[in-house]
């Protein structure tokens, strides 16, 4: 470093990913590198040396997004371990801006592969994270051994995605626990 130049701070980096997270959050895809740069209380040049284009910028903030992790608990059954990520997950899609964020985002995972790619490896590592809740209740009994983990995770979630992308009510927490453990049988 020469003697007139200035150190690089290291929290440019940081406050620009989570200026595009925020934009992204708030307005959808529908703001500018020159937003960012203002939300970040840097240059444009900053943002512009960090993401030559707009939809690197938007690509990794939808990585970002995609990767909220949603806490693994341990209840002791089956039941209250459901009851807790189905309340977790549900309060992320009803979090002001989410809905709209994530039709905006799947909708371009129609028109861009990599927008896909980045949904299908983020839902399937989320969802793999997840199943030591599953794990747990083969080894207490309360799902048998060769229990799909796959298809009991993908109903849950492919039904919280449809209603949350057609911005449908979703249910409360119990319900859908009962439906998952039990279907429409009467318990």
């Amino acid at each position: 470093m020469s003697a007139r130049g200035r150190k690089p701070d290291p929290t440019v980096d940081t406050r620009i990913r989570q200026a595009a997270s925020g934009l992204v959050l708030a307005h959808g895809f529908d703001f500018t590198m020159d937003d960012v740069a203002a939300a970040a209380g840097v240059g444009r040049a900053s943002v512009f040396r960090r993401y030559a284009t707009k939809r690197d910028m938007l690509l990794e903030a939808i990585a970002g997004l995609m990767n909220t992790h949603v806490a693994i608990p341990d209840t002791g059954s089956l039941e209250g371990d459901l009851r807790v990520v189905i309340s977790d997950t549900l309060a992320l899609w009803r979090m002001p801006g989410l809905s709209r964020t994530a039709r905006q985002v799947y909708g371009e995972a129609g028109r861009d592969p990599a927008v896909a790619e980045i949904i299908r490896a983020s839902m399937r590592t989320r969802m793999e994270r997840s199943w030591v809740v599953y794990e747990r209740a083969i080894e207490r009994g309360e799902l048998p051994p060769n229990a799909d983990l796959w298809m009991l995770t993908d109903l849950f979630s492919g039904f919280v995605t449809y209603r949350g992308l057609l911005d449908l009510p979703l249910p409360e927490p119990e319900e859908i626990v009962q439906v998952l453990l039990h279907g429409f049988t009467p318990s």
